[in-house]
């Protein structure tokens, strides 16, 4: 068993801002477990444990539905409290996309593939525990503006835990159109 997701990079030019928003939640008086900088992804679709003989299949309906939409532009920012501010287990960024390009992949992903498909978002950290609520108030008027960024290409990544962390690879990548 394969434990997988389907999701984008970041690419490194918005890192530094991404960082920048992680450093200023670590002064803030929260219990969190940050994703680390190499691990920075949109999540598209959480695959979970995926039997082998199931990835190139897997890998084929990827590069079907990529072959259906043209490369586009995003842009990252807007602080979200996942679920919700009076049980926030995430905090994540938005993705803006007036196209609504990303909706649509994201629901032939859902449609085709499966797996547990949320609205796309980038994961700054996992909350264990707020320890003021009123903390979440300063973070919620911060400016997390992190800029734009070209969506492609749509990645198949495979997710092994360690103690550390979680270790990720990229299984396979699916091309938008020119």
């Amino acid at each position: 068993m394969v434990r997988c997701f389907i999701g984008v990079f970041l690419p490194n030019s918005l890192k530094p801002r991404v960082l920048e928003l992680q450093n200023i939640i670590k002064t803030l008086d929260l219990d969190c477990k940050f994703v680390e900088t190499e691990n920075l992804h949109l999540t598209l679709s959480f695959l979970g444990k995926v039997d082998e003989l199931e990835i190139q299949s897997i890998k084929d309906k990827l590069d079907g539905i990529s072959g259906h939409f043209q490369k586009f532009n995003i842009s990252i920012g807007g602080v979200n409290l996942v679920p919700s501010k009076k049980y926030v287990r995430v905090i994540a960024l938005g993705i803006i996309d007036p196209s609504g390009m990303m909706a649509k992949i994201s629901s032939e992903i859902k449609h085709v593939i499966g797996g547990d498909v949320k609205p796309p978002h980038l994961t700054l950290c996992r909350v264990r525990k707020v320890m003021k609520f009123s903390e979440l108030d300063k973070l919620l008027n911060v400016d997390s503006y992190c800029g734009e960024m070209e969506l492609s290409p749509i990645q198949l990544i495979e997710s092994k835990l360690s103690r550390s962390g979680p270790v990720y690879s990229v299984l396979h990548e699916s091309r938008l159109c020119n």
